[in-house]
C-alpha cells in the first residue's frame, strides 16, 4: 500500500465506525454527549449524517486516493454547518461540537495527504 494512502484509508476506518456508531447507537451517542435524549428529528438526523459517513468512510476505504479534495470540502461545509448551532444555547450545541470536531478531523486528513485530486 501506498504510505501516502494511510492516512486516508485510516480516516475511512475511522469514519465507517463513526457511521456505526450514528446509525446503530445514535440514540446513546446523542444522550451521551447532550445529556439528554434525542427528539425523533434529531434521531433521522443523526441517522443520516450516518449514512454521510458511512459511504464517505468506505469510499475512502476502497478508494484512498480519489475524490479527497471532494470530501475535504464536504467535511469542511459540514463543520461550517455546525457553527450556528455551536455558537447558539440550544440542546444541540454540545452535539454539533462533536460533529464539527469530526468534520474538522475529516478534513485535516485529506488535507494531510497532500493529493491534487
Amino acid at each position: 500500500m501506498n504510505p501516502r494512502w494511510v492516512v486516508m484509508r485510516s480516516a475511512g476506518a475511522a469514519r465507517v465506525v463513526w457511521a456505526g456508531l450514528l446509525l446503530f447507537r445514535g440514540d446513546r451517542v446523542w444522550r451521551a454527549v447532550a445529556g439528554s435524549g434525542p427528539s425523533s428529528r434529531e434521531v433521522w438526523v443523526v441517522r443520516l449524517l450516518g449514512l454521510r459517513h458511512a459511504v464517505q468512510g468506505l469510499a475512502q476505504l476502497v478508494w484512498p486516493s480519489r475524490w479527497i479534495r471532494f470530501w475535504a470540502v464536504v467535511d469542511a461545509t459540514h463543520a461550517a454547518t455546525m457553527l450556528p448551532l455551536v455558537f447558539g444555547h440550544g440542546p444541540s450545541r454540545r452535539p454539533a461540537l462533536v460533529s464539527v470536531a469530526a468534520a474538522a478531523a475529516g478534513t485535516a486528513a485529506a488535507v494531510s495527504r497532500g493529493s491534487s485530486t
